[in-house]
């Protein structure tokens, strides 16, 4: 089996120039509980598909990293319990063993420019985990300094060094975008109180922004959603946490976690709306792209 395959509507979605927006998948196998997550995931879809996209959600499906899965493949898929959790560090041994996994934002960004698609869509990105020297970090940020790939999302995981991680995209050459805000979003809540340089208020501005930002050559980018009051939790609320913490690729995961049982079904209902609003805002911002026929220079 090839190690890439793409969805016979996502193919012919891309072969006709139409707008499309990638999804991640470790939202489903770690990120929120089934039930959650496959609600999360129908949300997305309906949110893309009305700003006018198509969704492709990414995962590696039995022994591919696949482009497309359908709305029964993530159902299949959120029910198996050897799903790894994948990132591009993992991402050639999880096709061959166990075969299924989500699909880190990272890996994500490296599917959707592998299959050409330059809008991709998530809840929060990863970044710097604060301590050890700020040495914790995400593979997220190094995939948008090499990836063509603009990222919708609601700022980075609440668990993060918010500022650290701001200025590792800064020293990596990765614009962050305000949507309608000057204030890195907060992810569950809603401000990280970090001002960004550049704010956009319509998605034509945001699509000519990433089209000056490709035509420099420039690879990844980030658009900084934040969640409304009355959807958000207060930061104050979020806190830091105490218990010694998990290494590694299930630092995140278990963080979350632990925040979903300190804080209840708040939590849960927060990242399901933050994953509808982006989804719609990447819809609406891959239709742009579509529209004002912006496109990614080839290297030479």
């Amino acid at each position: 089996m090839a190690p890439l395959t793409i969805s016979a509507d996502v193919t012919h979605t891309l072969e006709s120039g139409k707008p499309i927006v990638a999804l991640e998948s470790a939202v489903i196998t770690h990120g929120l509980p089934k039930a959650a997550a496959l609600d999360a995931v129908r949300r997305q879809w309906v949110a893309c598909a009305e700003a006018g996209a198509t969704p492709a959600v990414v995962a590696v499906f039995d022994g591919a990293l696949r482009v497309g899965l359908s709305l029964d493949d993530c159902a299949a898929l959120a029910a198996r319990r050897d799903a790894v959790k994948v990132s591009p560090w993992n991402l050639a041994s999880a096709t061959t063993h166990p075969g299924f996994g989500g699909t880190t934002v990272a890996a994500t960004i490296a599917a959707a420019a592998l299959a050409g698609i330059r809008v991709a869509s998530t809840g929060g990105i990863g970044g710097v985990h604060p301590g050890r020297d700020g040495q914790d970090v995400s593979a997220d940020l190094t995939e948008l300094s090499r990836r063509a790939v603009c990222v919708v999302c609601a700022g980075p995981k609440s668990t993060l060094d918010a500022g650290a991680t701001l200025e590792r995209l800064e020293t990596l050459g990765v614009p962050v975008i305000g949507w309608q805000s000057s204030l890195l979003a907060g992810f569950l809540a809603t401000s990280a109180g970090l001002r960004l340089p550049v704010r956009a208020e319509a998605v034509d501005e945001l699509a000519a922004i990433l089209g000056a930002h490709w035509a420099l050559e420039g690879a990844g980018a980030v658009v900084s959603q934040p969640l409304p009051a009355d959807l958000a939790i207060p930061i104050a609320e979020l806190g830091a946490d105490e218990a010694a913490p998990v290494r590694g690729p299930d630092r995140t995961p278990a963080e979350l976690s632990r925040l979903q049982a300190r804080l209840g079904d708040r939590v849960i209902q927060a990242n399901v709306a933050l994953l509808e609003r982006n989804a719609a805002l990447a819809g609406a911002l891959a239709a742009a792209l579509t529209r004002l026929q912006v496109s990614v220079p080839s290297r030479g």
